[in-house]
This record gives structure tokens, sequence and C-alpha cells, in this order.
């Protein structure tokens, strides 16, 4: 098995098991422990770390399960991995103080992940939720729209 062959192994297992089915143990091991994440889960600033990334997408996986998971593209070149997938959530529990609704929503998302070793070291999300961004835009306005500069 090439080298590419095994990151893109590696990175099926930690999106259909790790984010797909929010199995936290699947990120103990594919992930490295000093993993950087840069996601809308945290719009203020990367994810440090595994344990960090764990807190965080568990209390997402907790307010927003999964209902529906699929990769619908994949390939990899050195030590990157691309994987673009469609989910589908249910908005079942209150999250950073927005209340639940008990709505369906859509998620389709491009992870970009680096490899080394056999783990992930580095993940770049990149979404197309507008529906949950939506939802969220009360907590999410002012963690994104106030880091940008004013010029006059």
């Amino acid at each position: 098995m090439t080298q590419v062959e095994q990151n893109l192994a590696i990175a099926i297992q930690f999106m259909n098991e790790g984010i797909g089915k929010a199995n936290l143990e699947i990120f103990d091991e594919t992930l490295d422990s000093n993993i950087i994440v840069t996601t809308g889960l945290s719009p203020a600033a990367p994810i440090q770390g595994r344990e960090n990334y764990k807190q965080i997408f568990s209390a997402f996986a907790d307010a927003w399960p999964v209902k529906y998971f699929v990769i619908d593209d994949i390939f990899g070149v050195d030590d990157k991995v691309v994987v673009r997938f469609t989910a589908t959530t249910v908005f079942w529990k209150d999250y950073y103080g927005i209340k639940a609704t008990h709505q369906i929503v859509p998620l389709k998302e491009v992870h970009i992940l680096t490899l080394r070793d056999g783990k992930i070291v580095e993940n770049i999300v990149s979404g197309t939720n507008f529906p949950f961004e939506y939802i969220m835009y009360p907590v999410l306005k002012d963690a994104v729209i106030g880091n940008l500069a004013v010029e006059i």
C-alpha cells in the first residue's frame, strides 16, 4: 500500500467513524495529539490539540447529531487528502445558548487533511452550511463579523 493509499484509508476512517458517527475513539486513533483545526466550530481561532478538538466536536455532535453521512469525493496527493461530504443533522439540543428547534439541517463540507506518520496533523474545514449558520447567527455574528476591520 502506498503512502497516499494509507492516508486515504486513515481519512476515510476519520470521516466515516469519527465525524459521521461521532466516535471519539477514532479521533484518538487517527489524529495527532497536536492537531491544528481551522473550523467554524471555533470561529475566533483554530483549535489547538486533539483533546480540545474532541471537546468542541463532541459538544457539536451532541447538539446536532448526524442522521445521514456520505463522502461525495475523496482524493489524495503527497501528504494531503481532500474530502467532500454531505451530512444531515438534527438540531436536537440547545447549543451555545441557542434553543434547539429539532429542525433537519443539511451540511456540505470540504476537509483538507494533512497527514504525517500515519496521523492527521491539520484539518482545514470549509462548508456551505447556510441553514446552520443562519440558526447560529446570534452567536456567530460577533465572533465572525466582530473581527473584521473597518476602514474609513
